[in-house]
């Protein structure tokens, strides 16, 4: 049986419809999975005549979100783009939690807009998290090559510190855990732990964050997953220049661009986003929306289409 795949339109002046659109003229993979676009139908139909692309209608489906009547303007942030693509998200998460489909793939959003659109959230991963009740989420990026998850999304630096507390490290590196050993069939998991200041901290010279909260986490959980589940608090810089990641199933690293900058590095446009945690599966290409790029025909679909390929393969292992 296919897997039944909701692909959500994202921000409609980005280059979210392009390829998505682009994915869907790829005839093998439409044939291969169950496809379904939450979008205005007029989005759709815009984009296909202004890219001059042709999709095949028994190829997919499309469920129409929202009114018919917008305004679409490529590389441009508005109000009403981030209130359907809030909404398409909403409608989603309702159609997987009730069973009818069995994965999402979101295109790229713009939070500004979101936020304009009168959804309040950082992005697709807290909105996942509240609208499909779960009480913790982890965003985890995830390659052939490497895995990266994340302890905070996307906070300013200079609140990371206090939003590291031990509660939250030990909720997201079980969920880490458990989503290895169930999603990517990981029988035994090892997860390299990063440290949040230089020299992990040096002895608590230039930070104590590993002293009093990372480290101690490790510890108790060491006791309830083996010794070598986690490992303690490692200097960020020696552990990626001397390859140490390759030793770990997953990388969990504190701040975004401490883990993404490396894994983009690594896994270039192999790479796709996953929400662990939920109830169903959640995945989206690891670009954002370009909106520099948008309406141009210029956009590359490769990492849509492996978020496409990943969520099958997540649900399969799941099942």
């Amino acid at each position: 049986m296919k897997t039944r795949i909701l692909l959500t339109i994202g921000d409609f002046n980005g280059i979210g419809p392009e390829i998505i659109l682009k994915s869907l003229s790829n005839r093998s993979l439409t044939k291969k999975y169950d496809l379904t676009v939450l979008s205005p139908v007029s989005v759709l139909e815009f984009y296909a005549k202004h890219l001059r692309k042709k999709v095949y209608a028994d190829d997919f489906n499309v469920i129409p979100v929202g009114t018919e009547k917008i305004k679409i303007s490529p590389g441009k942030i508005s109000a009403e783009a981030g209130s359907f693509a809030g909404l398409a998200i909403v409608k989603a998460v309702e159609m997987c939690m009730d069973k009818e489909y069995d994965a999402i793939v979101t295109a790229p959003i713009s939070k500004e807009a979101l936020n304009k659109g009168g959804f309040n959230y950082g992005g697709h991963t807290d909105m996942l998290r509240d609208f499909g009740n779960a009480k913790e989420v982890c965003m985890i990026m995830v390659s052939d090559k490497i895995k990266v998850a994340l302890a905070t999304n996307h906070p300013p630096i200079k609140k990371v510190s206090s939003a590291l507390t031990r509660e939250m490290l030990q909720n997201k590196l079980k969920i880490c855990c458990s989503s290895l050993k169930n999603d990517f069939a990981v029988s035994s998991p090892e997860i390299g732990v990063l440290a949040l200041n230089p020299h992990a901290g040096d002895g608590g010279v230039i930070g104590n964050e590993e002293q009093k909260t990372i480290n101690p986490v490790v510890k108790a959980l060491k006791k309830k997953y083996g010794n070598k589940a986690f490992s303690f608090s490692l200097a960020a810089d020696a552990y990626f220049a001397s390859n140490t990641y390759r030793n770990y199933d997953l990388t969990f690293a504190m701040y975004h661009d401490q883990g993404l900058i490396p894994f983009k590095m690594l896994a270039g446009m192999d790479g796709i986003n996953y929400t662990a945690g939920l109830g169903f599966v959640r995945t989206s290409p690891d670009h954002g929306t370009a909106f520099d790029i948008a309406g141009k025909n210029s956009a590359g679909e490769k990492s849509f289409i492996l978020a496409i390929k990943w969520a099958d393969r997540i649900f399969r292992n799941r099942k």
